[in-house]
């Protein structure tokens, strides 16, 4: 979904939202939508992207790897350089901030990340993923399997979890994939739960590698539930503040 300023506004930017993963996407999409379209009415031009294979998307999430999902990124900030909206930041939630992180280093994309509670490694994301599958045995909504998801993976073969069915291809590119400190122009990290939590060790350890190769990095910790996971749709005012005005800052050259 394209959001566009109004004709009054003046153009900033562009900015891709790169999303969260499988259920974790669901239920992010009212947070998405709420901070795109607060961007678009201060100026910035927002680009929401399906992945291949997930919501609206074409294809099956069984014929996606994570090479097509780093291609989706790449052809989304191309689409608003056409559109004359160069892209200013990369916006991943959850998974999807790994994988934003991954494409501008492997396309040089010359932006900044703004990362919502951002996951690190792509190996530990999966199994948390491939656990659903054993709470699904429990409360009886697995069906009964001589092998596990993560044994079928491992065999190339597809695999079904909590209605997802992924390809090995995907789950091998999860694997292999861990946040590295890409040549952004500047990075927004958003620790999400309570104002006064320490950084995570992640994020210590990759704004160390950011500030020897000259990036600002700005890390926020911020009063959000954790809507990605909660039983019902949430909303957190204060995330949707606080990214609207990170965006512009460093954007204007503050450094963090």
């Amino acid at each position: 979904m394209l959001r566009s300023p109004p004709p009054a506004v003046p153009r900033r930017g562009g900015i891709v939202h790169v999303p969260a993963f499988a259920e974790e996407m669901n239920k992010s999409r009212r947070m998405v939508a709420l901070q795109a379209e607060a961007w678009a009415a201060d100026g910035w031009t927002v680009l929401q992207i399906d992945l291949h294979g997930c919501g609206d998307s074409s294809g099956e999430l069984a014929d996606a790897s994570w090479e097509t999902w780093l291609e989706d990124v790449r052809l989304a900030c191309e689409r608003l350089e056409v559109l004359g909206a160069p892209v200013r930041w990369l916006w991943g939630l959850r998974l999807g901030g790994l994988l934003a992180c991954d494409a501008l280093e492997r396309f040089g994309l010359g932006c900044g990340l703004l990362l919502w509670q951002p996951v690190a490694s792509g190996a530990q994301h999966l199994q948390q993923f491939l656990r659903l599958w054993k709470m699904g045995q429990v409360v009886g909504k697995a069906a009964a399997s001589e092998r596990t998801p993560a044994q079928l993976l491992e065999a190339g073969c597809a695999a079904e979890v909590g209605g997802y069915v992924m390809s090995p291809l995907l789950a091998a590119g999860m694997r292999q994939a861990s946040m590295r400190a890409a040549r952004a122009t500047a990075v927004q990290w958003f620790q999400l739960g309570t104002a006064q939590a320490e950084p995570l060790p992640a994020f210590v350890k990759l704004a160390e590698q950011w500030r020897t190769l000259g990036v600002p990095v700005r890390h926020h910790a911020v009063e959000s539930p954790t809507f990605w996971q909660a039983q019902e749709i949430e909303v957190a005012p204060a995330l949707l503040r606080a990214s609207l005005v990170a965006a512009v800052e460093d954007c204007c050259g503050v450094s963090a």
